[in-house]
């Protein structure tokens, strides 16, 4: 339903996406909770700036709007 959502919106060029199935390869989810700093969900989305993650949502919290958003503070 999140990616769904997410594919229905207009993404900005300035913005890589990429898709990671972390249900089928958990030892990379938790590589990337451990350095990042976050608790695994699914799904999932992480916003990563200059090495950090500046933000994380899950579920129904998954707007394009808010990622928007937030990548250009």
């Amino acid at each position: 339903m999140s990616l769904a959502r997410l594919e229905r919106s207009e993404a900005p060029n300035t913005i890589q996406f990429y898709y990671l199935d972390l249900l089928n390869y958990r030892a990379i989810s938790n590589a990337i909770a451990e350095k990042f700093s976050v608790y695994h969900e699914s799904p999932q989305i992480l916003l990563i700036k200059n090495g950090e993650c500046t933000y994380d949502e899950s579920h129904g919290g998954i707007q394009m709007e808010e990622i928007v958003e937030q990548a250009t503070h």
